[in-house]
């Protein structure tokens, strides 16, 4: 890999395509920085002086990939609202908009789909969510907006529930994207073998259902 990044990236982007390879590959814990430097054809030096250590790498790395899916999330969202002017956004769309910048980030990306998915279960399973404060401010202006967006075509939500609706989508795609193989081998093949894109219309469909289910207060 080394000698092929080093003729067309510069230092700081060799390592980065290093350390998301290795760490989807191996798992953040293992994977050391002369893992990554010997894969890019730097040094450790390197590492310390473009990103500061490994945990920073770590954050660079996750920020590479959330960062675009967000950006891209309310690009969509400003479009809807565009194009439906003051009327609510139908909740499908809503939720396509939230999640289809995920799946296209996996389909076009660098990585191979079969290597993100990778990624994104070792971020999920050994990072537990943990967010690198860079991005911090921008999932939460991306939060505002489609929680805005649901609670306006759903008026009985709650902001606390259409929050939590948006993280059980969330987490209904990346579980349907990093562990389907898993349904596959426990159903003997009855769940049969659905494309990418057929996966995705059912989770759109399912969590829409869940999105506008009337709210239970925990009294009752």
């Amino acid at each position: 890999m080394a000698e092929h990044l080093e003729g067309t990236l510069g230092t700081p982007d060799r390592i980065l395509r290093s350390a998301e390879m290795l760490f989807a590959e191996r798992g953040f814990d293992i994977v050391s920085l002369r893992d990554i430097t010997g894969s890019a054809g730097a040094n450790v030096a390197a590492v310390n002086y473009h990103f500061g250590s490994k945990d920073k790498l770590i954050d660079a790395v996750v920020a590479k990939h959330v960062t675009p899916i967000n950006e891209a999330r309310l690009c969509r969202l400003d479009e809807l609202e565009k194009k439906h002017l003051d009327r609510p956004v139908p909740v499908d769309e809503i939720l396509t908009a939230f999640l289809s910048p995920v799946l296209n980030h996996i389909t076009s990306g660098e990585m191979s789909e079969g290597l993100f998915k990778k990624f994104m279960g070792r971020l999920i399973g050994e990072r537990g969510y943990q967010l690198p404060e860079d991005v911090r401010p921008l999932f939460r202006v991306m939060a505002s907006r489609f929680s805005m967006a649901f609670r306006k075509s759903v008026p009985h939500l709650s902001e606390e529930a259409a929050l939590w609706r948006m993280h059980f989508s969330f987490g209904v795609l990346s579980n349907t994207l990093t562990h389907g193989d898993t349904l596959r081998q426990i159903s003997g093949g009855r769940a049969g073998n659905p494309s990418i894109e057929s996966s995705f219309r059912e989770v759109i469909r399912f969590c829409a259902a869940g999105i506008e289910t009337v709210e239970v207060k925990a009294s009752e």
